[in-house]
């Protein structure tokens, strides 16, 4: 199971709102909202879902601290309020059946200026923090203070764009957006998935400290237990405050969510046959097709259960080269490293027929490039013509296909080629500078056995090429704190794009500005002034069309650069859980995830079937 999470992508504004300098429930890029103000509850809950029961998740790896807006630390899933907390509560919460909308939950109005030069919300007044004091103007002013000058370098990159806060009333306050800022609905979507903290708990505490301490938050959970790096009990609040709104009516079922850690995933497995545990979202295709047949499974009573999503998977897996080490900075290296890579024999003896190769950052969106270059994308591109690689104009997106039967030796003869072409050549059955001689060596560093069998076979291909690659599995905090530092040659990351992309996201993913300071996500090292053009033409997008010509210009770009070699992105999810609950329908239009935990429910007489079958048969 991987963090879920419970909003939609931030997106660009595409359409201007028409309810500009109106005070409105929510706020939409598409025109008007789908749900008003008096809505009974979102269509795609279940409003009569019985509340009770203990829900059971796991992961791999550990937690060092509960407090995730300080760059120390490993920080338990279902705290950071950017990746699904169920202990603090934003301003607003994501629509599940629509595109780009927000409706208000801690924030009871908003009201957004005609020119996008501030937006304005106003505090629910019944809101209160899990101690029962509430949640009160000085608490967003605090936290705002702290967000942009005392927390992370994310937290302190996602407020660059809002110049100053001002309260405007007893329950009501403005963000106001800088002169250098684009003014879109990207802005408001920023502001509204702020999320307070308690002022007057942080008051005789340490901010910039780690802590296993159980935070004070606003939200449907508090933590309940924790033993450290092992395990998080989280319990549903009897009186949360927005338990009887309309936006919440239907989520939150459970009255208990144990969140337990796991070294090993094969020792996890076991644990999840055996029933210590629930649920799992399981992403290797090799175990979901050989890992759960068992006579539970058999039975009926653990669900195998495989979704589309509904949104875009971006680049979803790549390998990484560090353009901060010299060797991976001749794009011919980069190229012949990439032909070496045997995507579909992996995808066949690892992944059975699992996976499609990612021939995109942008897969499955508006964004993504397909065949040859559109003449839009031509005149957009033309002005940098001779800092590009000719095949942005010349040829269609396509990597080469391998057999998947055995040896890419078509591809590795033409990796060869590039690779005495950029100054490398074999002696002594050694690949090395023909001018220095320095061996063309370096390593991979992983966390995970799925990074490890996912590259095992390529150092393989690459010893062919007399390359001496090492494969190096770290545990989860070295991993963290080496890709803070980029103390890296190559590894795997996940790169999520999305349908209509987060601006910020893409700058401090591929843009210069974000190359060199630590803890930021161009893992790469991107330097290229074209995609720096390139990302701030989408950031700056009014129209559908603006926004998708400027992305398929910079999915080329960054594609025939060979900044990454793309794997493959799953055909569709997977779903591992005993059959103990009730859930809405998976993969609806425009849900990312499948609402799980917050719309999922206990089911009674399901529970009790899992129950008898645990205590009494054979698993």
């Amino acid at each position: 199971m991987n963090l879920p999470t419970f909003l939609s992508a931030a997106l660009l504004v595409i359409c201007w709102p028409t309810f500009a300098s109106q005070a409105r429930h929510g706020f939409s890029y598409f025109g008007e909202l789908k749900y008003p103000a008096d809505v009974a509850h979102f269509d795609y809950v279940n409003p009569d879902a019985p509340k009770g029961g203990t829900l059971k998740v796991a992961e791999v790896g550990t937690f060092t601290s509960l407090h995730p807006f300080v760059d120390k630390g490993i920080t338990a899933f279902y705290i950071d309020p950017r990746l699904g907390s169920v202990i603090y509560e934003k301003l607003m919460v994501g629509s599940e059946d629509e595109t780009g909308t927000y409706y208000c939950r801690l924030a009871e109005s908003i009201e957004v200026a005609d020119d996008y030069s501030w937006v304005q919300y106003k505090l629910r007044d019944n809101a209160h923090w899990h101690d029962g004091s509430p949640v009160t103007i000085e608490d967003v002013l605090w936290t705002f203070d702290v967000f942009k000058n005392r927390a992370s370098i994310s937290f302190r990159s996602d407020w660059q764009d809002v110049e100053r806060i001002e309260q405007t009333g007893p329950r009501s306050f403005k963000f106001h957006f800088s002169a250098s800022a684009e003014k879109n609905g990207h802005l408001i979507i920023q502001t509204g998935l702020f999320a307070p903290l308690p002022k007057h708990y942080w008051a005789a505490r340490e901010f910039d400290a780690t802590t296993l301490e159980p935070p004070l938050g606003s939200g449907p959970y508090r933590v309940a237990e924790v033993d450290p790096g092992h395990r998080v009990v989280f319990e549903r609040v009897a009186d949360y405050w927005a338990r009887d709104l309309n936006f919440t009516r239907g989520m939150y079922n459970f009255d208990r969510i144990e969140l337990t850690y796991f070294f090993d995933k094969s020792v996890m497995l076991q644990a999840l046959r055996a029933g210590v545990f629930d649920f799992y979202r399981e992403q290797n295709e090799k175990f979901f097709h050989t890992a759960y047949d068992f006579p539970a499974s058999r039975q009926g009573l653990f669900k195998t259960e495989t979704y589309t999503m509904g949104t875009a998977y971006g680049m979803h897996e790549a390998v990484v080269f560090n353009l901060r080490r010299t060797r991976f900075q001749d794009v011919r290296v980069r190229e012949a490293l990439t032909l070496a890579y045997n995507f579909e024999w992996a995808n066949r003896v690892y992944w059975h027929g699992g996976l499609a190769r990612n021939n995109s950052y942008f897969v499955r969106s508006g964004l993504q490039a397909e065949g040859m270059p559109s003449q839009a994308e031509i005149e957009l591109l033309e002005p940098f013509r001779s800092q590009l690689p000719a095949r942005v104009f010349t040829d269609p997106i396509e990597l080469p296909v391998n057999p998947s039967s055995g040896r890419n030796r078509k591809t590795l003869i033409a990796a060869d080629a590039l690779l005495r072409e950029a100054g490398w050549v074999v002696r002594d059955f050694e690949r090395v500078n023909e001018q220095s001689g320095e061996p063309l060596r370096f390593e991979f560093v992983i966390a995970t056995g799925l990074y490890e069998q996912m590259l095992t076979p390529y150092i393989d291909n690459l010893k062919r090429l007399g390359i001496h690659a090492v494969l190096r599995k770290v545990e989860n905090n070295l991993m963290v704190n080496r890709l803070r530092s980029y103390d890296f040659d190559a590894t795997i990351r996940k790169f999520y794009t999305y349908t209509i992309p987060f601006p910020n996201r893409l700058r401090g993913q591929f843009t210069s500005q974000y190359a060199d300071p630590l803890n930021m996500i161009n893992y790469a090292g991107i330097k290229n002034p074209v995609v720096d053009h390139l990302v701030e033409q989408i950031a700056r997008a009014s129209t559908r069309e603006e926004m998708n010509t400027a992305g398929r210009a910079l999915d080329r770009v960054l594609i025939w650069n060979f900044y990454m070699i793309p794997d493959g992105h799953p055909v569709g999810r997977h779903l591992l859980y005993w059959d103990r609950f009730g859930h809405p329908p998976l993969g609806a239009e425009h849900m990312n995830w499948t609402g799980f935990p917050a719309l999922w429910w206990l089911d009674s007489v399901k529970n009790a079937r899992v129950d008898a079958a645990l205590t009494g048969g054979e698993k």
